[in-house]
């Protein structure tokens, strides 16, 4: 059976990458439910529910070899092919930074009051970020991409923020808890770093540049 042609298979990888970005950003939306409300049945779906996503990669993977292979696309559209597989790789990894934190929830231990509403916060900031990837990654909007890259600011003050809370000569809950909840802090920071890189992706596949070059 011939391959498809180009045009579709480029179609196909961003719609595969935007249902990726969707998937990882509803996996890290119940993973924080469960992390907060001690939900550890919802954190063993989020868990047995992550193959979804790397069975989207090796369809991207899939797609993209076989553009490589039988269309040997030049410019733009190398650019794209190439960035596709990168993308993938890096939303794969948003998903097991999604399942890290569900894996936390399992556990089933409580977070500590003084963090509850920072981690509400850095999930809904988090799962934002991955949504507007989303749509990224399916329009290749790039005014939207360096937007995200902008947008990933808030996270990061969040991220100092949980530094502050810890580090607090007051903190009450003790270091294996400081622990636990630095590591979950990372886990969000990340996931959303990620988010920052598919956008940077897309703006290099559409023009070649990187996101500081673009005039917003």
């Amino acid at each position: 059976m011939p391959p498809a042609p180009l045009p579709a298979q480029l179609a196909e990888l961003s719609e595969l990458l935007g249902q990726m970005c969707t998937t990882v950003a509803g996996a890290l939306q119940r993973a924080t439910y469960a992390l907060l409300e001690s939900r550890q049945r919802v954190a063993q779906q989020v868990v047995a529910a992550d193959a979804e996503v790397d069975a989207l990669r090796a369809k991207v993977e899939e797609i993209a070899t076989d553009a490589l292979l039988f269309h040997a696309p030049v410019a733009g559209d190398l650019r794209q092919v190439v960035s596709a597989i990168r993308t993938a790789g890096d939303v794969e990894r948003m998903g097991d930074l999604a399942l890290h934190v569900a894996q936390a929830a399992e556990r089933g231990r409580p977070l500590p009051e003084q963090v509850r509403d920072d981690f509400a916060e850095m999930g809904r900031v988090a799962v934002q970020l991955a949504l507007k990837a989303a749509e990224v990654a399916r329009t290749r909007n790039v005014i939207l991409a360096v937007e995200l890259d902008a947008d990933d600011d808030t996270m990061d003050d969040l991220h100092v923020h949980m530094f502050g809370v810890l580090m607090d000569p007051e903190w009450p809950c003790g270091v294996p808890a400081a622990v636990d909840i630095t590591l979950l802090a990372r886990y969000y920071e990340r996931f959303a770093d990620h988010a920052v890189v598919v956008a940077r992706e897309t703006v290099y596949a559409v023009t070649g540049q990187e996101p500081d070059a673009i005039p917003i």
